[in-house]
C-alpha cells in the first residue's frame, strides 16, 4: 500500500521543497531515510544536487530507479553512510526522528554532516497537534514503529544539545488517497471509517488524493 501512494507522497514532497526554499538555496541536500525517492525527485528538478540514505533496500532500489541516474542513493542507516560522505548545505529528516532510539545523537551526527551555515529540516509527530488530542488513543499517528513523539519544546531542547540554532517551527498536510485515510482511521478504530470508505468506492472517489493535516511538526535549524 505504501507505493500505492506515491503520487500523494510527491504532492507532500513539493511541500516539503517549498519550506525547504523559504530558508536556503540550491546546493548539496542529504536525504536521511529517503523512501521511494520522491522528495528527492522532486528535489532534483529543482536544482538540488541530491543524495539519498535508505536503509531498506526495495525502498533504496525504488528510489534509485525514480532517480535515475541524478543523483546518489546509499543502502545503509545514517551511521554506515556519514564515514564515506562529503558535507552538504542541507540535510532533511522527513518522517524520520521519530523512528530513532536516540534523536539527539542522530541530530549530532547529522550536524556533523552539514557545512557551518547550513540548514538541518526536521518532520514529526507532534503530540500538542489538535488532531493528536481529538483522537487520543485513536491518533493514527500511534504506532509501534514511532519510538518518539515530540512537540515545540522537545523538538528545542533537542536542537539545543545537538548545538543547533532552531529558526522556526511550522505545519504542512500529508497527501493520500481517500481510500488510505479511512483505511488508516479504522485501523485506529474510528468509529465510521470503514463505513464512510466503502461510501468513497461506491462513488468512485476511493483514489482521490486529499491533504490530511496528521498532526505534525516541522522544524528548521541552522548548523
Amino acid at each position: 500500500m505504501y507505493e500505492s501512494e506515491y503520487q500523494g507522497r510527491l504532492k507532500t514532497a513539493r511541500r516539503h521543497l517549498n519550506i525547504l526554499h523559504r530558508y536556503a538555496t540550491p546546493g548539496r541536500l542529504l536525504d536521511v531515510g529517503c523512501a521511494s525517492g520522491a522528495f528527492l525527485t522532486v528535489a532534483a528538478d529543482r536544482g538540488w544536487s541530491v543524495v539519498g540514505i535508505e536503509p531498506s533496500s526495495k525502498l533504496y532500489q525504488n528510489a534509485s530507479r525514480a532517480l535515475a541516474g541524478r543523483g546518489l542513493v546509499v543502502c545503509a542507516t545514517l551511521q554506515e553512510a556519514a564515514p564515506t560522505l562529503a558535507p552538504c548545505d542541507v540535510v532533511t529528516l522527513w518522517d524520520v526522528l521519530e523512528h530513532v532510539p536516540e534523536p539527539v545523537a542522530f541530530l549530532k551526527t547529522c550536524r556533523a554532516l552539514v557545512k557551518p551555515g547550513g540548514h538541518i529540516f526536521a518532520n514529526v509527530p507532534d503530540l500538542d497537534s489538535v488532531p493528536a488530542r481529538l483522537f487520543g488513543r485513536r491518533w493514527p499517528l500511534l504506532l509501534p514503529e514511532h519510538l518518539s513523539y515530540f512537540n515545540r519544546r522537545s523538538l528545542r531542547v533537542c536542537g539545543e544539545r545537538a548545538s543547533l540554532t532552531c529558526l522556526a517551527f511550522g505545519r504542512r498536510a500529508a497527501s493520500f488517497s481517500t481510500s488510505y485515510v479511512f483505511y488508516r482511521l479504522a485501523q485506529h478504530g474510528v468509529p465510521g471509517a470503514s463505513a464512510i470508505a466503502g461510501l468513497a468506492k461506491r462513488l468512485g472517489i476511493d483514489r482521490l488524493t486529499i491533504p490530511v493535516p496528521l498532526g505534525e511538526i516541522y522544524a528548521v535549524w541552522r548548523c
